[in-house]
């Protein structure tokens, strides 16, 4: 075999294992699939204290979250309605003696997650201001989100990966009058702002936060965009909790879009969205199908039809499918396909519905991905119910270098 042809015959073979050739360099090529989930965990509690002292007691819908989680063992995962504390005792306790306890038995091995990020959401902060119109200002609809004190329903970021604390933006204070165009409430019956001028300046766009944290994965930067909207429910004709989780699934909408944004500012006063060419992961219980329920304008379409956003792959289940069965109801109305639903709500008003989502940017690839919702008979069906929500996840594909 002459030089030419043994060169062309190494490359070959080098092509075939994963090496790629650039100009006379040989570099290998590598895929990283890394698993990202997010789970409404439901761990949140009528007064501050209360979870971080029924973990530290020992409780059993916890423990059945740690199971879930041991089970499917994402490496980035959102955890939404986990009571933020300031002291962080709670997670530390969730992480511990849930998460990385050793529990002798080898299908459900210890589970450790040595970065996370939490922070303060606008959840149960008092406002002293009239959100709801009832005259009042010390109820939980008067919090800069809904809550009945500072922190309830709070988010964790937990990561296998090293989090880019510098390189973190979050977005409570951000108000949703500075939303070009926002989708302002309105009294149907006086045609008039819902909203008090008092109260229209005052309120946030976000009712728990919107966070980007970029975690490190192999020198490569993945941005998690983790939120957790208002549901479009529990309010009147004139829609404003539709509304706020329409313009919340929005914010994300203009943050991965192109162009100047003077309006969009964090909490540390840094102005502007994602630079363009940046990989991401929108995640989180984002309340919104996309085909049932109360949206308004089908929210969530702003993300799933978003040129920069892989929103074609839609996690299912055979659990979502078994659940509408049996219980009919409201499912039955439904015009959405039941193997896509992520949340178990009421079968009389509501349904089940998708509304939980993992959506990366449209430079990943998605090789698997499901929602953890077992049929009846199937393993771990029994503790599935810990929450009225389920865990989604997705395998991506990440392209490295060496």
């Amino acid at each position: 075999m002459n030089g030419l042809a043994l060169l062309l015959s190494t490359i070959a073979v080098l092509a075939t294992v994963g090496v790629k050739v650039q100009g006379d360099d040989l570099a290998v090529a590598r895929k990283r699939t890394v698993r990202v989930a997010t789970f409404n965990v439901s761990l949140n509690r009528r007064e501050a204290g209360e979870l971080r002292e029924d973990l530290s007691k020992g409780s059993q819908q916890a423990g059945q979250v740690a199971t879930i989680l041991r089970t499917v063992r994402p490496d980035v995962v959102l955890l939404n309605e986990f009571d933020y504390d300031e002291s962080g005792e709670a997670l530390r306790v969730f992480q511990q003696q849930y998460l990385e306890a050793d529990l002798g038995n080898d299908s459900i091995a210890p589970l450790k997650y040595p970065h996370s990020f939490t922070a303060l959401v606008n959840t149960g902060v008092p406002s002293g201001v009239d959100f709801n119109n009832d005259g009042k200002t010390d109820g939980p609809t008067d919090a800069l989100g809904f809550g009945w004190f500072p922190g309830q329903y709070g988010m964790v970021i937990l990561s296998r990966f090293p989090i880019d604390r510098n390189g973190v933006r979050t977005f409570r204070r951000l108000l949703w009058k500075d939303l070009p165009a926002a989708a302002v409430p309105v009294d149907p019956e006086s045609g008039k702002r819902w909203y008090s001028s008092v109260a229209w300046n005052t309120l946030p766009l976000s009712s728990k936060s919107h966070w980007d944290v970029p975690v490190i994965i192999d020198g490569q930067r993945l941005h998690l965009l983790a939120a957790h909207p208002t549901p479009p429910a529990f309010d009147g004709p004139e829609d404003r909790n539709g509304r706020r989780n329409h313009d919340e699934i929005r914010l994300w909408a203009e943050y991965i879009s192109l162009g100047d944004k003077p309006w969009l500012r964090d909490d540390k006063g840094v102005v502007g969205g994602l630079p363009p060419g940046r990989s991401f992961v929108i995640f989180g219980d984002l309340n919104a199908d996309p085909v049932d329920g109360d949206s308004h304008n089908t929210a969530i379409n702003q993300l799933l039809q978003h040129p920069r956003v892989n929103g074609d792959f839609a996690p299912q289940s055979a659990g979502a499918v078994a659940a509408a069965t049996a219980q009919g109801r409201a499912n039955l109305r439904h015009k959405g396909s039941s193997q896509y639903d992520t949340g178990d709500f009421s079968d009389r008003v509501v349904g089940n519905l998708r509304i939980d989502y993992v959506l990366p940017s449209n430079d990943l690839t998605i090789a698997k991905g499901a929602v953890f919702w077992p049929a009846p008979g199937d393993n771990h069906a029994d503790i599935a119910n810990c929450s009225d929500h389920h865990l989604v996840w997705l395998d991506l594909d990440l392209a490295v270098d060496e």
